[in-house]
């Protein structure tokens, strides 16, 4: 018995060190090849990630995933037109109010045109989303002007009582005493 499992064990381990031979030779292989592929050009619009400002970066990490650039006239155009003054509900069943060229807000609801080939897509807590010509704008609620804007939207928040702390006695004086109060049925 002990020479069967001599050889098996033997057998074991012959197939193991061929399987790693071939594992060995694969390896060696693929890295050759890599090293020894002709290197891609740099690109000429290539840029330092550094150098780039956080709004760049975020549109250079759109574009290595598929997405094509924003004009930048359109992306400069958006803030200057339109203005969010508020989000009603969020999703693809929200709406919005959205104030145009300057002028007094009006409610949008999501797939209405909100000018001429501008459709509000998408609501989100203090966003939307406007398509342009198939490109997908984002559009904020300015957190400066929301509250001051120049139409006077009556706040619904309710107010809260002010609470003010009951004085304090100067240290070395002790606290009144104030008697429990009595009941009827003790005398």
């Amino acid at each position: 018995m002990n020479g069967v499992s001599s050889r098996n064990s033997r057998r074991a381990a012959f197939f193991l060190a061929v399987a790693l031979a071939f594992a060995t030779a694969a390896l060696a292989v693929t890295w050759g090849l890599r090293l020894l592929a002709a290197s891609s050009p740099v690109p000429a619009d290539a840029q330092l990630i550094g150098a780039l400002s956080p709004d760049q970066a975020a549109q250079q990490a759109a574009r290595l995933f598929g997405a094509e650039p924003v004009g930048a006239a359109s992306a400069a155009q958006a803030p200057s037109r339109f203005r969010l003054y508020g989000v009603i509900a969020g999703g693809d069943a929200g709406s919005a109010l959205i104030g145009i060229d300057g002028n007094p807000p009006r409610a949008v609801v999501v797939g209405d045109a909100v000018s001429p080939g501008v459709i509000l897509r998408v609501t989100g807590y203090k966003m939307v989303w406007l398509e342009r010509d198939g490109a997908l704008q984002e559009l904020k609620m300015d957190p400066q002007n929301a509250q001051s804007g120049g139409i006077g939207l009556p706040s619904y928040a309710p107010r809260l009582p002010t609470f003010t702390p009951p004085p304090l006695a100067p240290p070395g004086i002790a606290p009144a005493n104030i008697a429990p109060p009595r009941m009827d049925n003790e005398r």
